[in-house]
This record gives structure tokens, sequence and C-alpha cells, in this order.
């Protein structure tokens, strides 16, 4: 366990605030992954080994680290990104911080920074992309051709979006995808793995790069 974590829980979800021993008056956001998890005492941003020495790098350099409460199967939705918003005016109010934060966001993580970019961009300072999910359409149709994974997928997306299974077709998927295009983006930087298979770099990050 992190030597200063504040835990704090959102509805049905947790979130965790760490500390550094030395503020830089700046806070870094991670934006997690689906199935990236913050329980009551702990979270997978700690147990997970490369993870939790990236937090330690962070909170080194007198960064404030926060893990919002997110749905296991976010996929993004405004729902998600409304607890992260509640989360970083939360944080503002407790500690002593520049209102412009850094975010970083694995995977669907990406969904809702892209969220964030549209609805809130004064807010963020600077953004990190780990293999990140920005086509959603795109992913749906990659899913399609595997029949189990696709039932999940949809089930996933029915549950948090709260639609009927039903509905779950392109037109949907691109009614709740967020804008890739947007007026103004914070300084970025994406890395991506070239052998990603889920959110493959030729699909998601270099068409982001050149919207």
């Amino acid at each position: 366990m992190m030597k200063d974590a504040r835990y704090q829980q959102i509805g049905k979800e947790w979130s965790v605030t760490y500390l550094p021993e030395r503020p830089n008056g700046f806070a870094v956001f991670l934006l997690s992954d689906n199935g990236v998890m913050t329980r009551a005492s702990d979270s997978d941003w700690e147990a997970h080994p490369e993870k939790e020495r990236f937090v330690n790098g962070l909170l080194q350099r007198g960064y404030t680290v926060v893990v919002p409460p997110l749905h296991a199967n976010h996929w993004g939705s405004v729902n998600d990104y409304q607890m992260v918003l509640h989360m970083y005016h939360s944080v503002l109010k407790k500690e002593i911080l520049n209102k412009q934060v850094h975010v970083l966001a694995e995977g669907t993580g990406a969904l809702l920074a892209l969220r964030w970019f549209e609805k809130n961009v004064e807010q963020v300072r600077s953004s990190y992309f780990i293999n990140p999910c920005f086509n959603m359409l795109a992913y749906f149709r990659q899913e399609q051709e595997n029949r189990w994974f696709f039932k999940r997928f949809v089930k996933e997306i029915a549950n948090v979006y709260h639609e009927d299974e039903s509905n779950v077709t392109d037109n949907l998927i691109r009614m709740i995808s967020p804008p890739t295009t947007i007026n103004h983006v914070p300084p970025l930087s994406i890395h991506c793995d070239i052998n990603e298979k889920r959110f493959p770099l030729h699909v998601h990050s270099r068409p982001f790069y050149k919207s």
C-alpha cells in the first residue's frame, strides 16, 4: 500500500488520491483501461508492478496522483466522465493544486480523455496515451469477427450506456463515441506497442494524429 493514499467511494465505485511528500502543485489524473479497478483499500495501480513503479515515480517528482472512480467496463461513458469531473472538483477543493491537470489515459481511458477535451479542455495541461482506444466503431467491427467476444462487448456497452442489447448497432456506436476532431487539443503524446492487438496502432493512433 502507498504511504499516503486517500480512498473515497462515489456511488458504488472507489477512487484513490496518492499524495506526495513534497507536492509540486500539479496533479496527474490516471484514466484507467477497462478492468483496472480500485477497491476500498487498494488499487490495481498498486498491485501491478509496472503501474506501481510509474505511480511512485510521479510521487517522487511531487505530483499528486488521482485515480477516478470508474465502472469496470466503462467504455468512456458519459456517466463515467461525470465521475471524473466530480473527482477533479473534489480534489481541487481539498488540495492546493494548479487548475490545469495532466492526464494519462490507457486503453479505453482514452475515450474519457476525448470527452474531457470536448467538454472542459481548459482543465487539461497535457495528455499522454498508452495503447489508446480512439475508434469505438472500428473496435465494434473488429469484435464482430469473434462471436463470443462480440457478445460480451455488446453486453458491456448495453449495460454502461443503459441500452437494450438489440440496439447496439453501428448507429448507436457512432452516437455514443466521443469526437476525435476537436478544435483545441492540449499537448499530447501517444505510446502504442507495435504488437498491440486490441487497439492496433494503424486503426486507432495514426488516424487520430491525422484528424
